[in-house]
C-alpha cells in the first residue's frame, strides 16, 4: 500500500474535525430525555459501583426502579465498568459524548497512518449506529490495530475474543489479562454475578446461525487470511445484529476499492432499512437480514474473491 502525502498535523486536524462530528451527532441523537442507549447501562452501573452499590444485583424491577430505571440487568463485564467510570462523573450526555468523541478521534488518526481512505469506515451505518448508541465497537476496532490497546476487547469478550483473531499478539492478551485481573481484584465476585445476568439476553444470535448465515462458513476455506478468520469469528459469537456490533468487518478491506464497495453496499442498506424501520418499535428483530445484506456478505465477498495467502493490516 502506497503512503498517501499527509503529514501529522493534517492527520491530527483531520481527526479533531471527525471526532467533533461524530460528537455532535451522539450529542443531538442520543438525548438521555428521548432514548435509552446503551451507554447508559454502563454509565448508571460505574456510578452505582462508586457509591458501593453492587450493579450486578440490581434489577429491572419496581423495588430498584430509584437506581435501575432500565429494561435490563447489566450485560458487561467489570472492566467495560472500569474503563466508563473514568468518565461517570459527568452527566450521561456528557460522559457519552466523550467516550464517543474520543474513540472517534484515536480511531481516525490510527487509520489515517498509512492511507486516507481508511476513513470511508465513518461513513458505514454500523458506526454511526455505535455513535448513536455509546458502543464498544470503535474501541474493539482501535484494539484490532494497537495491540497495547487489547484492554478493551475485554469489556465485550465475546466480540472481543472473534476481534482477537486479527492479529493476535502477547501485548494484546497481556494487556486483556492485566484489566481483568485488576477487575478480580476489586471485585472477585464479579464473574459469577455477570454470567447470572447473561441469562437474560435475548435476540444475540451468532450471525452464522440466522437465514443464510451458512454461507458465511465459506469464509473458512480463506483460512490463511487474517479477514477471513476475523469475519468467520465474527460470525460464530453472540452478537446484536443491530449494525454496531459489526463495525470490525470494515478491516476485511485491504484496498481502497474494496472499501468503497463494502462502504456502499452497507450505505444503501442502512438507508433503505431507516426508510422502511427505524422509527417501528420492533426495528431491532427486524434488522438481522439488512445486516447480512449490508456487512456479513459484502465481507465474505471480499475474503472469497482473493487467494488464500497471509497480508498484513492496515
Amino acid at each position: 500500500m502506497q503512503r498517501e502525502a499527509t503529514g501529522n498535523g493534517g492527520r491530527v486536524a483531520l481527526a479533531v474535525c471527525i471526532a467533533l462530528t461524530f460528537g455532535y451527532f451522539t450529542f443531538i441523537s442520543a438525548q438521555p430525555a428521548f432514548v435509552t442507549t446503551d451507554y447508559e447501562y454502563l454509565w448508571r452501573a460505574a456510578r452505582l459501583w462508586s457509591s458501593g452499590v453492587d450493579p450486578y444485583a440490581v434489577k429491572p424491577r419496581a423495588a430498584w426502579l430509584h437506581l435501575w430505571p432500565l429494561f435490563d440487568p447489566l450485560f458487561y463485564p467489570l472492566p467495560a465498568v472500569i474503563v466508563v467510570g473514568l468518565f461517570s462523573g459527568w452527566s450521561l450526555g456528557t460522559s457519552q459524548v466523550v467516550f464517543v468523541t474520543l474513540a472517534t478521534g484515536f480511531l481516525a488518526w490510527r487509520l489515517t497512518e498509512r492511507a486516507l481512505w481508511p476513513l470511508l469506515i465513518f461513513l458505514t451505518p454500523s458506526f454511526w449506529m455505535a455513535a448513536f448508541l455509546g458502543q464498544w465497537s470503535p474501541w474493539l476496532t482501535i484494539a484490532m490495530l494497537v495491540p497495547s490497546a487489547g484492554f478493551f476487547l475485554a469489556c465485550k469478550p465475546t466480540l472481543g475474543l472473534a476481534c482477537f483473531f486479527y492479529r493476535p499478539t502477547w501485548r494484546g492478551a497481556a494487556s486483556c489479562a492485566a484489566i481483568g485481573l485488576l477487575s478480580l481484584a476489586l471485585m472477585p465476585s464479579w464473574p459469577w454475578e455477570w454470567l447470572d445476568n447473561l441469562s437474560w439476553v435475548q435476540r444475540h444470535p451468532p450471525a452464522i446461525l440466522t437465514p443464510g448465515g451458512w454461507l458465511l462458513a465459506l469464509a473458512a476455506i480463506r483460512w490463511r487470511q487474517r479477514e477471513a478468520r476475523l469475519l468467520l469469528a465474527m460470525a460464530c459469537v453472540p452478537q446484536l445484529l443491530f449494525f454496531a456490533d459489526q463495525l470490525p468487518l470494515f478491516l476485511v478491506a485491504r484496498t481502497r476499492r474494496e472499501a468503497v464497495l463494502f462502504t456502499a453496499a452497507g450505505a444503501v442498506v442502512g438507508v433503505i432499512w431507516v426508510a422502511r424501520h427505524f422509527m417501528r418499535y420492533a426495528a431491532v428483530q427486524l434488522t438481522g437480514p439488512y445486516v447480512m445484506l449490508g456487512c456479513y456478505l459484502p465481507a465474505l465477498w471480499i475474503v472469497l474473491r482473493r487467494p488464500n495467502i497471509a497480508w498484513e493490516p492496515i
